[in-house]
């Protein structure tokens, strides 16, 4: 009976020992299938029509294929909006964000953006390998975001327009202005300046991503102060709406029906060839190339004061939820999303991919990568940085209803001038 109950007790325990052995084995398993992070990005996996997105699909498939222990799973929010709510009221969700370079400093103000300078000292990201230093995405010395493309405005325009009306392709504003005689009565707009509201992150963005965020800091000069201060003159302003302005009196080069577009009106004028040329972002150069732009759009450097004036570069970055439980996984992704692999692919979609050792990759010694190194060049060569203030889309807001004002209603630079300090002075007393 008791050898019996011995021979029991051995079995028990060794059934129990094969059990904690296979619990074991199984448990770390289990925990790693279930590390699931959430990542908000604007590109929707199930848009055929924009490339980026493939590219996106093959970025995170090959992440995954590397990590089958941790799920990506995809929040899509084209403007952002999303993202902003989350990240400003501290939910934990989403793990991973894209941030657009302006609005880094607004997210980080909140205090729910992990900070990543120890993280990137510990895993030797080199700063070197960057078209553009790290330090040039700090906010307040510190690191919270790595940029995984950079974009500069540049100069769409339809050839076969600009060769009808005998005209090459300006480099100042002043030829802008030009244009406006050269073309004559038309229904195309020469040359398209975007007041409105549509599209982005809020308020007149594309005003101010593709004209103002250069006009008015000038070269190496200041937008904002990190503290949310506007930094550019009076001076700068003036001169700056005098030649908006202009575009849509004097010059009649810009029709009023460019005063309501935004984004989407840009996009889709340039699309169809209802706009002639404008400065819009080389992110949309190859989609808008394949939906109608075809073999007859073209594009060059963005006009200035002067043809080798400065343009103020930005980039998309990518950011790490601090209030995120899954910490670990979010910066495994992060690193690769950024990684001279992941960024080769990046670059399928059209984008200026932020790391120089990407460039190695076959796409670029292809025909397709042409324009990318071109463009990546011309960062190089030409960009600038510039702080933002932490309520840019507050800013663009009242920002765009002013030029809207003095267009429309014939305003003068100066009033326009005169409402934004004092709504804006109002907005940034409010917001801190």
């Amino acid at each position: 009976m008791q050898t019996t109950s011995k021979r029991k007790l051995i079995k028990s325990v060794a059934a129990l020992g094969i059990g904690t052995a296979i619990f074991a084995f199984l448990a770390p398993q289990a925990f790693a299938e279930s590390t699931k992070i959430i990542y908000q990005t604007f590109l929707d996996p199930n848009n055929s029509k924009d490339p980026r997105s493939a590219a996106q699909t093959k970025m995170i498939d090959a992440f995954q294929a590397k990590n089958p222990d941790i799920k990506v799973e995809l929040l899509v929010d084209p403007t952002g909006a999303t993202a902003a709510r989350a990240i400003k009221s501290g939910s934990q969700t989403p793990d991973v964000v894209r941030v657009v370079g302006f609005a880094v400093p607004e997210f980080a103000a909140t205090g729910n953006l992990l900070q990543l300078d120890d993280l990137v000292k510990k895993d030797g990201i080199p700063d070197e390998d960057w078209l553009l230093p790290l330090s040039s995405t700090k906010v307040a010395g510190k690191l919270y975001a790595l940029p995984q493309d950079f974009r500069i405005p540049i100069l769409f325009y339809r050839k076969s327009m600009l060769e009808k009306a005998g005209v090459k392709p300006p480099t100042t504003w002043d030829e802008v202005c030009a244009l406006g005689a050269k073309f004559g009565e038309s229904d195309t707009i020469p040359f398209a300046v975007p007041l409105g509201a549509t599209g982005g992150l809020g308020g007149a963005q594309s005003l101010g991503e593709f004209f103002l965020s250069t006009m008015l800091p000038g070269n190496g000069g200041e937008y904002f102060t990190p503290d949310g201060k506007i930094a550019f003159s009076k001076e700068s302003f003036i001169k700056a709406a005098q030649t908006i302005k202009d575009f849509y009196t004097t010059c009649k080069v810009t029709p009023l029906r460019s005063a309501q577009m935004g984004f989407n009106e840009l996009h889709d004028a340039i699309r169809s060839g209802s706009a002639a040329s404008a400065v819009f972002g080389l992110y949309r150069y190859k989609t808008v190339k394949q939906q109608g732009g075809g073999d007859d759009l073209a594009w060059a450097p963005a006009p200035g004061y002067s043809a080798s004036d400065k343009q103020t570069v930005y980039s998309y970055n990518i950011a790490i939820n601090k209030k995120t439980v899954n910490q670990d996984a979010a910066w495994t992704f992060v690193k690769f999303m950024v990684s001279p692999e992941a960024q080769a692919f990046a670059a399928e979609g059209g984008e200026v991919v932020s790391r120089k050792s990407a460039y190695t990759a076959p796409y670029f010694q292809s025909d397709a990568g042409t324009d990318q190194k071109k463009w990546a060049d011309l960062v190089a060569q030409r960009g600038q940085t510039v702080t933002y203030t932490p309520i840019l889309s507050t800013y663009h807001t009242i920002l765009g209803e002013a030029f809207q004002r003095m267009i429309l209603k014939d305003g003068s630079p100066a009033d326009a001038y005169d409402e934004l300090i004092e709504r804006y002075g109002a907005a940034l007393a409010k917001a801190q």
